[in-house]
């Protein structure tokens, strides 16, 4: 199986590449939104993580944290994530 850590850097580098920072910034929120919808244990263990500098500010992991924990899962499940990434990422373009 792809290694699912590995895809979503690749799909984080090229969202960096090819957009602004803050459109490059809510479409990693929206991806780790999206994986939080069927790994909410894995998002929150990632939250956890996270120091919050400002209180006004939402802490929101990064992909990459998420999926650290989602790898921890059995393969079916960490194989589920890969699609909902890549099925997120090919409709980017739509």
């Amino acid at each position: 199986m792809e290694n699912l850590y590995k895809r979503v850097s690749e799909i984080m580098d090229k969202i960096y590449n090819n957009n602004s920072p803050g459109n490059a910034t809510a479409l990693e929120e929206e991806l780790a939104k999206l994986l939080k919808e069927d790994f909410e244990e894995c998002y929150k263990k990632a939250l956890s993580e996270i120091e919050v500098l400002d209180d006004s500010m939402e802490a929101i992991p990064s992909p990459g944290q998420v999926v650290g924990y989602i790898e921890q899962l059995p393969e079916a499940e960490q194989e589920k994530a890969l699609a909902i990434v890549n099925d997120w990422f090919d409709n980017l373009d739509d």
